[in-house]
């Protein structure tokens, strides 16, 4: 059983990612929000749910100079967005993964980084494969489906600090974060009444998840610098 050394550094951590929201009405941040919002609806129109799902993207640094979005029009996503509005159940898991739910999250994952890889095109002018990252992946499903974290930078060297073993999106990774969640649940459950109390949306556990330890791996890249 993994355990942080004290129950209330998980409360902490996740105010303080969620403080920079309730501080700034227009926070970038907040596009998250908006999209996971969206991609909840009972009628979700396509094209809106692609200009939500890049905006979000965008927000979160996924249109960099390196990225192969930056060269594509907000309709590259249309065929993805398809097909996470058809595993929309997943965002009613929480935390109460199965281990199909989990290989059905796996496999989601494989069939959008092999979808962009296929379906691209042309990058710059010239031809190329994209390379759709766990990181770009993992934060689309994140942003629709809210039933995985963004496996970016941050949030894996959050996973390191605490010595959750395993660091990419597989069967064993997914088991690791949501058994934490499971260790957990009284500090977590509580942070989702708070948060839901304070902006009026309950956020699922796995973007609790994400905001924890991606909060983690921000104040260590913080105290990098600040010894530079």
């Amino acid at each position: 059983m993994v355990l942080v050394k004290s129950q209330r550094d998980v409360y902490i951590k996740v105010k303080d990612f969620h403080s920079r929201l309730t501080d700034d009405k227009h926070h970038r941040y907040l596009s998250w929000e908006h999209c996971y919002d969206y991609f909840g609806q009972d009628e979700v129109d396509i094209d809106k749910a692609c200009l939500h799902m890049a905006f979000y993207l965008a927000s979160w640094g996924m249109y960099r100079g390196s990225s192969f979005l930056l060269w594509k029009d907000y309709l590259i996503h249309k065929e993805v967005v398809k097909r996470l509005l058809e595993h929309k159940h997943l965002r009613k898991v929480n935390a109460d993964y199965s281990d199909s739910d989990i290989g059905e999250i796996i496999k989601l994952c494989d069939w959008i980084k092999d979808w962009y890889k296929k379906n691209t095109g042309k990058i710059n002018g010239k031809a190329k494969k994209a390379n759709a990252t766990p990181t770009l992946v993992t934060k689309i499903i994140l942003g629709a489906l809210g039933c995985v974290p963004a496996y970016d930078r941050y949030f894996i060297d959050g996973l390191r600090d605490k010595k959750i073993g395993s660091l990419n999106p597989g069967k064993k990774g997914i088991k690791a974060i949501v058994d934490f969640y499971i260790n957990h649940r009284v500090q977590f459950d509580s942070l989702q009444m708070k948060i839901k109390t304070i902006g009026g949306r309950s956020y699922p556990a796995m973007k609790l998840i994400d905001m924890y330890f991606w909060q983690i791996g921000s104040e260590q890249n913080s105290k990098v610098k600040a010894t530079q």
